[in-house]
């Protein structure tokens, strides 16, 4: 049996949702297109309907109460299952419809590009948004439902969110071939302790490579060691090109940045002995009701991840030589061939020093 709900019940729980999202009265109404007034007698009316308090008010702000933010989970979930169900209906003939928002890091996203236009193509009612952002922003983006799910690597899989592991990325050391420094092919910590490093700018992000270098003691250490700081793997690419420093990144940083590029004077070493592989995947919402052609996305991709080779180095530097070959008409620049690979270090050909 379903019990009676008041009609106005659905536009009270969506003003308490802004209001919660945004902190206030005002800009919920701002989001809403509504009145202030009309916002705050949607909150009063709430509480009186549940018999509790939602917000501590306190002069004109508002602090989030246990309850309200029990409700708040509540809400999402209400919300996501009305949408759910309307996506569900309108794709009873087959055909998928509706909009599907995802939030990616850079390297993942551009990774997933082929699987993602080809279904665009087989479904062509649905409507996508792809947003990109740091794991940090991946990750409270999914928290808060903005966005049906996301596509990120972790170092720790999450404890409140679902997250669909689909393959793993290795730490790397990356050089010029020309370096002075020796490195051995399997390094250890007194080795990375003695070079200059191109260092990323911003170790804010739980699960960017700045905490491998913190948990492994390294990090306070490439930072005063840093000749330069920049917050884009590519840009790093480029200063380790110019024999500025070594960086430190993942094979999948490392694939997305290597499209269109001339890395072949750069080498790399595996660092998976000194720290842990970061888990990619798919991230979803706790309790969350995810929308059929959300559902259909996910499977494309999983299926795509999940059949990709191993992300070595050499598997990404033969992908970024065909690239490249298609690119120019096929035809291979002179001098260009490919380089024996190294004894047992796991990385490619034109990634390993020779021996």
């Amino acid at each position: 049996m379903i019990d009676e709900l008041n009609g106005d019940f659905l536009q009270w729980l969506r003003g308490f949702y802004w209001v919660a999202k945004t902190g206030s009265v005002r800009r919920a109404a701002e989001h809403m297109h509504r009145n202030p007034s009309t916002i705050s007698y949607q909150l009063r009316s709430l509480e009186e309907a549940l018999n509790t308090v939602l917000f501590d008010r306190y002069k004109k702000s508002l602090r989030i109460t246990a309850e309200g933010t029990k409700l708040l989970e509540w809400a999402i979930t209400t919300f996501e299952a009305l949408q759910s169900m309307r996506a569900s209906v309108g794709s009873a003939g087959g055909e998928l419809k509706g909009a599907v928002t995802v939030a990616a890091t850079l390297p993942i996203a551009s990774l997933s590009v082929p699987t993602t236009v080809e279904f665009l193509r087989r479904n062509p009612g649905v409507e996508l948004t792809v947003t990109r952002g740091l794991s940090s922003d991946v990750r409270r983006d999914v928290a808060e439902s903005r966005v049906d799910f996301g596509l990120l690597p972790v170092i720790e899989k999450p404890a409140d969110d679902r997250l669909d592991v689909v393959f793993k990325s290795r730490p790397l050391l990356v050089m010029h071939r020309s370096n002075p420094w020796n490195i051995p092919l399997v390094p250890d910590i007194d080795d990375l302790m003695r070079l200059p490093y191109v260092a990323f700018a911003d170790e804010e992000d739980p699960d960017d490579l700045g905490c491998w270098c913190r948990h492994s003691g390294m990090g306070d250490f490439i930072q005063k060691n840093a000749v330069i700081r920049v917050s884009n793997y590519h840009l790093a690419l480029r200063y380790v090109w110019h024999r500025v420093g070594a960086a430190i990144m993942d094979e999948l940083c490392l694939q997305g940045t290597n499209f269109g590029a001339d890395w072949e004077q750069l080498v790399s070493r595996p660092l998976d002995h000194l720290f842990p592989n970061r888990l990619c995947g798919i991230l979803v919402r706790r309790h969350k009701h995810v929308s059929p052609q959300a559902q259909a996305l996910m499977q494309a991709l999983r299926g795509f991840f999940l059949s990709l080779p191993s992300l070595d180095a050499e598997t990404i530097w033969r992908n970024a030589r065909q690239i490249s070959a298609v690119q120019d008409g096929g035809k291979e620049k002179a001098g260009r061939k490919a380089r024996p690979a190294g004894n047992g270090a796991r990385v490619g050909r034109a990634l390993t020093p020779d021996v």
